[in-house]
């Protein structure tokens, strides 16, 4: 049982490790980047709260009930995660001196995401053996990161625009680090639970653009990574 606890974490371990690799500019120290992950435990401890609260264990769905699958989706499960998720990267980074560069919103929320995915992993682990640590690990964990990264990325551009007092654009991108990763891991589940073949393609199809888009946003990131510098107004 040991091993398998391992076998669900060394995927979050493999692809933080390689999400910091790729801050060049500046690396960040890694008591920070503990903290990040670690907030995604927060996260998980946040949704079984608001989980238990709302009685979402108790929901019933009908995966041949193309509605009923679709609020479950979105608002039972995609909602409430992305939402603990963005919260608590939101409490970690708002006031973090070391939030400092472009790519470090990329880097900070998508640990905070894997730390969440992590704890996830080794729960479903424990029920399901080795099969479910190999399905997940090339499936559920890396997408877990992709909406990590796309919320981290739009994230930045929110404290880049507030920092250079832009405050309208600020807020939009605010909530769109909200909105992109919840609609994305809604549409994720949506794919998977009505265990529909042409559905299951399609979410082949989105893991695949996932990784395309999220590689995309990384790179550009790269490329672009700067200090966020103030501008004054004129």
């Amino acid at each position: 049982m040991e091993f398998f606890i391992w076998l669900a974490i060394l995927p979050s371990i493999i692809i933080a490790f390689i999400i910091n690799k790729a801050d060049k500019k500046e690396k960040e120290p890694t008591i920070e980047l503990v903290k990040a992950f670690s907030m995604g435990f927060l996260a998980v401890v946040l949704t079984l709260l608001l989980s238990f609260l709302l009685g979402i264990n108790h929901i019933q769905v009908h995966s041949n009930r193309m509605i009923e699958v679709a609020f479950y989706s979105f608002f039972a499960i995609a909602f409430i995660e992305e939402f603990c998720k963005w919260i608590c990267a939101h409490l970690f980074l708002r006031k973090n001196k070391n939030f400092n560069y472009l790519f470090d919103g990329i880097l900070y929320v998508t640990l905070v995401s894997l730390g969440f995915a992590t704890i996830e992993n080794i729960l479903y682990t424990l029920q399901g053996g080795l099969t479910t640590v190999i399905v997940r690990a090339i499936t559920t964990v890396p997408a877990h990161a992709f909406f990590g990264i796309a919320s981290g990325y739009y994230y930045s551009l929110s404290k880049k625009e507030k920092v250079e007092n832009h405050s309208k654009k600020s807020t939009q991108y605010f909530v769109i680090s909200f909105l992109v990763p919840f609609l994305l891991h809604g549409f994720y589940d949506f794919c998977l639970l009505t265990e529909n073949m042409i559905l299951f393609t399609v979410y082949l199809i989105f893991i695949v653009s996932l990784y395309s888009i999220s590689t995309y946003q990384v790179k550009k990131f790269m490329i672009t990574d700067a200090p966020f510098i103030k501008k004054q107004n004129k």
